[in-house]
């Protein structure tokens, strides 16, 4: 369960989700709050993603299968030796490892983070460049990112839920504030919608956005069985690209049950 701390630095509230361990840094001394804004409406949407890598991460390391994985955060080259379906789990794995690691440059709160301890006047002089690296991670996460995790549910059969965006007027309304007040920002952010397939596509503004079909609402994905009780029992032969990495299951008859 996600829960919001609010701390003042300087006057202004600061906006930390408590996600298990790890926290969502307080940034800056004294942030702009237009600017901080737009941090707050999408901290809930990646912290939400982070949520769900780490429940599969919790699977994936409290099943048998872990031990025979490397340690730590691994190469695809220490695996390959492995069999064709140890080889898919222990890929598998890496990823939720990799996704949910608070020093890897891959880890979602490394990325989120990147601009803890920022002045307010790094921030102003630097606005533009704060303002896409937070979008583009944005981007990544609830793109490639939820990519891999949708293709590594439906490849284990594990059910999976993807959140809500902040809804297009939100979205709207703190693009206007932000560009209203600084020149450089301007043209530098979209309004984020969901197309087909729960792809997450970009837009100038509502309007557009609105135009393309797209939703600030997730649709329920296809419902799938199971929580990894069995990943070496799996009906018929798949093969999915999870990380630049070729997952072949090869399957094992189920066992005869009793009558």
């Amino acid at each position: 369960m996600m829960s919001m701390d609010v701390i003042r630095r300087g006057g202004h509230p600061v906006v930390g989700f408590a996600l298990g361990e790890a926290q969502f840094a307080a940034l800056g001394d004294a942030w702009p709050g237009d600017l901080l804004a737009y941090r707050q409406e999408w901290e809930p949407f990646v912290a939400a993603h982070l949520a769900l890598w780490r429940r599969m991460n919790t699977l994936f390391e409290g099943t048998a299968a872990s031990k025979q994985c490397p340690t730590d955060i691994f190469t695809d080259a220490q695996i390959q030796s492995l069999s064709p379906a140890l080889h898919s789990f222990c890929a598998s794995l890496l990823l939720t490892r990799k996704y949910t690691s608070d020093t890897d440059p891959n880890g979602i709160l490394t990325q989120w983070n990147a601009w803890q301890g920022k002045s307010s006047s790094e921030v102003l002089s630097g606005a533009a460049s704060m303002l896409k690296w937070h979008q583009d991670v944005v981007a990544r996460v609830g793109g490639p990112y939820k990519d891999e995790l949708v293709q590594i549910a439906r490849f284990w059969n594990l059910d999976l839920q993807l959140p809500d965006l902040p809804s297009f007027s939100t979205q709207q309304s703190i693009i206007a504030q932000i560009e209203g007040a600084y020149i450089a920002a301007k043209g530098v952010l979209q309004v984020a919608g969901y197309g087909a397939g729960q792809t997450l596509v970009w837009a100038g503004n509502t309007t557009q956005a609105v135009a393309q079909g797209l939703t600030d609402t997730v649709k329920e994905l296809p419902k799938v069985v199971g929580v990894l009780e069995n990943p070496w029992v799996w009906l018929g032969v798949a093969a999915i690209v999870v990380g630049g990495v070729l997952l072949v299951y090869v399957p094992r008859p189920r066992p005869q049950q009793q009558p």
